[in-house]
C-alpha cells in the first residue's frame, strides 16, 4: 500500500487545499500521471500519482485543507487487495478524536463523522441506514435537508415558512431582507426564489480566493502609504521607438514600455536596498537578488510571475521572458518556482487608460510601483506651458521598512532615469 502525500511544493507552504480529485477510487492510476489538483497560497497545481496500482481510499476531499505531508489518500499495489479497515493516519485521528461524547457509541462512515465534525453535528440526532444501522455521509445530508432552520436564521418579528427559512438558510440569505407575499406579509419558499433570481452571487476561483486572503492580509498587517510622482516620458517614448526593430529582432517579441521600466526599477533598486526589503518579525530582511514581480491579470484573477535577477539582464533578454511568462501564465502554466522570491513588484495599467492609481503591497514585500499610462500633458518649460507626453508613478510602500524621504529619493531617482540622457544606457 502506497500512501499519496500533500506535498510540499515550495518554502513557505505549509498547508494545501484538495482542489479536485482527478481518479475516483477503484480507478487504475499510473506513476507521473495527475492524480489531484492543490491550491497552495500562490497557485493551483496537478500533482503526479506517486505509483502505480489502484486508488484504493480518497482520505481528504475536494474543498478540505490539510498540512504538507499529511497522508491524503492510499494507492493498492498491482495485485494487492483493499483491507478491511484502512489506516487512519495519526493527523487526522488526533482531529477525529475532537467530536461529541455520543459520536463514540454511533456506527457511522468516516466520510460521515467527517462531515460531521465540520458541520458541528452530533452524529446520534441522525437515522442510520447503513448495514448494522450505520450512518452515511448521505443520512446526515438527509438529516441535514429535513432539520428545521434554528431561529436564530431571522428574528422572531420575521414571518416566514418553514421552507423559506430552511432555504435562506442554506443560501444565507438575511431573511429580514426579503418581501414576504403571504399572508399578512408571510414569506414563503417563492420569495426566497424570487430573491435569490433577482441577484447574481458568483463563487470565486482558487486564484481570487488566495488574492483575496493574501491581499487582505498585506492591508491590514502593513501600514501602507504612498507617494506620486510625474515624469516627462520624451526620452522614453523615443527609445521604445529606437529600440523597437532591434530588440524584436534579438528576442523575438515586440518591446513593451513595462520591459524598460523593469530595468530602469531594477538599476534603482541597487541604490535603494530598503525598497528590496521585507518585514519579518521585528526585524527588516535586505534581499541580496532583486528579482521583479509583474502583477498580471488572468482570466482566473491575478497572478505575479517573477522575472528573476533583473539587474543582470539586458532589455531584449527582459522582454523575451516577460512575454513567456506573460503566456504561460495566460495558459495556466506557471510553476510554483515562477511566482516565487519575488523582492519588488510593478503593476502597469497604462495600457487600460488609467493615469494612476496606488496598489496594495504584494507581501511580504515592503513596496509596489503601479505605473499609468503616457498622455499629452502640459507641462512648464523655460516659462512657458507646453503639452509633454509623461507618465505616473505610484509607490505603495509599508511604513515599517520605509518612511517618506527614502521613499522620495527612490522615486526621485527613477524619475531622473526616465528623463534623463541615462536611458540611452539600456540597449538590447
Amino acid at each position: 500500500m502506497i500512501e499519496v502525500i500533500m506535498p510540499k511544493l515550495g518554502l513557505t507552504m505549509e498547508e494545501g487545499t484538495i482542489i479536485r480529485w482527478l481518479k475516483g477510487e477503484g480507478e487504475e492510476v499510473e506513476k507521473g500521471e495527475p492524480l489531484f489538483e492543490v491550491q497552495t497560497d500562490k497557485v493551483v497545481m496537478e500533482v503526479e500519482a506517486p505509483a502505480s496500482g489502484t486508488l484504493g481510499k480518497i482520505l481528504i476531499p475536494e474543498g478540505e485543507t490539510v498540512p504538507v505531508v499529511q497522508v491524503i489518500a492510499y494507492i493498492l499495489e498491482p495485485g494487492e487487495e483493499a483491507p478491511e479497515e484502512w489506516p487512519i493516519p495519526v493527523a487526522i485521528a488526533e482531529a477525529a478524536s475532537v467530536k461529541p461524547v455520543s459520536e463514540a457509541k454511533v456506527l457511522a462512515t468516516p466520510a460521515a463523522k467527517r462531515l460531521a465534525r465540520d458541520m458541528g453535528i452530533d452524529l446520534g440526532q441522525a437515522r442510520g441506514s447503513g448495514e448494522g444501522g450505520m450512518v452515511t455521509r448521505e443520512d446526515l445530508l438527509r438529516f441535514l435537508e429535513e432539520k428545521p432552520a434554528p431561529a436564530v436564521t431571522a428574528p422572531e418579528r420575521v414571518k416566514a415558512s418553514p421552507r423559506a427559512r430552511r432555504l435562506a438558510q442554506e443560501k444565507g440569505v438575511d431573511i429580514s431582507q426579503v418581501r414576504g407575499t403571504g399572508p399578512q406579509g408571510r414569506i414563503t419558499e417563492r420569495d426566497l426564489l424570487d430573491f435569490l433570481a433577482a441577484q447574481e452571487l458568483l463563487t470565486p476561483s482558487p486564484i481570487q480566493r488566495v488574492t483575496a486572503q493574501r491581499m487582505t492580509e498585506s492591508f491590514t498587517s502593513a501600514p501602507h502609504f504612498y507617494l506620486t510622482i510625474e515624469a516627462k516620458a520624451t526620452k522614453l517614448v523615443e527609445l521604445r521607438e529606437r529600440l523597437l526593430s532591434p530588440v524584436e529582432e534579438k528576442a523575438g517579441v515586440r518591446l513593451t514600455f513595462t520591459d524598460i521600466l523593469i530595468v530602469l526599477v531594477a538599476k534603482v533598486l541597487r541604490d535603494h536596498p530598503l525598497a528590496n526589503a521585507s518585514w519579518e518579525d521585528g526585524r527588516i530582511r535586505i534581499w541580496k537578488e532583486i528579482n521583479i514581480g509583474l502583477a498580471t491579470a488572468v482570466e482566473e484573477g491575478l497572478i505575479v510571475p517573477v522575472i528573476k535577477r533583473a539587474d543582470e539582464k539586458g532589455l531584449a533578454q527582459i522582454a523575451r521572458e516577460r512575454k513567456e511568462l506573460a503566456n504561460k501564465a495566460a495558459q495556466g502554466r506557471l510553476s510554483l518556482e515562477e511566482l516565487e522570491a519575488g523582492t519588488f513588484t510593478l503593476t502597469n495599467l497604462g495600457m487600460l487608460g488609467v493615469d494612476e492609481f496606488g496598489a496594495i503591497i504584494n507581501p511580504p514585500q515592503s513596496a509596489i510601483l503601479a505605473v499609468g499610462r503616457i498622455a499629452e500633458r502640459p507641462v512648464v518649460e523655460e516659462g512657458e506651458v507646453v503639452a509633454r507626453p509623461t507618465i505616473r508613478l505610484t509607490l505603495s510602500l509599508d511604513h515599517r521598512v520605509w518612511d517618506g524621504a527614502q521613499g522620495a529619493r527612490f522615486l526621485s531617482d527613477l524619475k531622473a532615469l526616465i528623463e534623463e540622457s541615462e536611458l540611452t544606457g539600456i540597449a538590447s
